[in-house]
């Protein structure tokens, strides 16, 4: 695989496409929003010409000469609503390695932008870092597809500057760090989900899980080779699946009933022992989504731990889960 090249111009293209996006560069509807927005899209209200250092910020008249020729109307008011913003990479690293291209970009944006818009345009970039946080934007670099994680700064205001031609512009600037990775499966392609009963109703309930390991175990009986029995090689006789899950005891149906079980107590309040009525044997059905791909396995708890600290960590669980054998011929 080849390597990829990255430049200020890659990192402003890969940006405009995300901005571009319809969660992102959604219409504006508010009531409250000044007239001359109102039915715009969040890129048409904001006006920002991006450039990096190869180019530099078009005049007025030649912005309006631009319009004009497309067919459009333009006055030099329209032309005056326009703002600015220089994309310039402050770092590159990249991973020492001839085989993995791992690659880490921090781009700076310099906005030059009409001081009314200084709050939309930090909307913008709390709706990108919701958007892409956690997850590994597909993008395409030359030739080479890769996968990004993206972490959006907070946007700093800096000067008031009152006397330019296109009124009173706040310089504002903002840090967003970009991560490359070749195309590999991770987390974020992952979902699992517990079935539950509610209502006399199934339903499948995500878990936000910390991670999760998946382990086959064989059960091998050693046997002489034929042609060769002084020698001897091993064979697969069975097998069992185990996986284990860690979580945060976050409010949710199936976590506050795994617990709700497991804590069941010993004695009452007098003292006196009670009866622990919970089928050790009890089933969960476990579906783990890999990417475009799903799996359902009918498992047993072989160990449930349930960590609490005294910090400002959540409740932790560790479940350890092993496939469901069948006794008496009943699963």
């Amino acid at each position: 695989m080849a390597k990829i090249k990255v430049s200020a111009d890659t990192i402003l293209s890969i940006l405009q496409g995300i901005m571009n996006d319809e969660d992102i560069n959604y219409t504006i509807n508010d009531v409250s929003a000044p007239e001359n927005w109102k039915g715009k899209t969040i890129q048409e209200a904001l006006n920002v010409k991006y450039y990096t250092f190869k180019h530099r910020p078009y005049d007025t008249e030649l912005v309006i000469r631009d319009i004009l020729k497309k067919g459009g109307n333009a006055s030099a008011l329209e032309a005056t609503s326009r703002a600015f913003c220089i994309l310039s990479l402050s770092s590159t690293d990249r991973v020492f390695s001839n085989k993995i291209d791992n690659v880490t970009v921090s781009a700076n944006l310099e906005y030059w932008v009409q001081t009314d818009k200084v709050k939309l345009l930090e909307d913008m970039f709390e709706d990108i870092a919701i958007e892409t946080n956690g997850i590994r934007v597909p993008v395409q670099i030359g030739e080479e597809e890769r996968q990004a994680l993206i972490a959006v700064g907070a946007l700093n205001i800096g000067e008031l500057e009152d006397t330019t031609e296109f009124g009173e512009m706040s310089v504002c600037e903002i840090t967003i760090e970009f991560v490359f990775y070749e195309n590999a499966v991770s987390m974020t392609d992952y979902i699992a989900e517990f079935e539950i009963s509610k209502d006399g109703e199934s339903q499948w309930v995500p878990v936000p899980i910390s991670s999760l390991e998946f382990d086959i175990v064989m059960n091998q009986q050693t046997v002489p080779r034929y042609n060769n029995v002084k020698n001897i090689g091993s064979i697969n006789l069975s097998k069992i699946k185990s996986i284990s899950i860690t979580f945060d005891g976050y409010i949710n149906a199936f976590i506050d009933d795994l617990t709700e079980n497991s804590f069941i107590g010993d004695v009452d309040e007098n003292g006196m022992e009670i009866s622990d009525n919970n089928d050790n044997n009890r089933a969960l059905l476990l579906r783990i989504t890999r990417k475009d791909k799903q799996f359902i396995y009918k498992c047993v708890i072989k160990e449930h731990k349930v960590t609490i600290r005294e910090d400002i960590s959540n409740e932790a669980h560790c479940l350890v889960l092993t496939t469901r054998g069948i006794k008496d011929g009943v699963a």
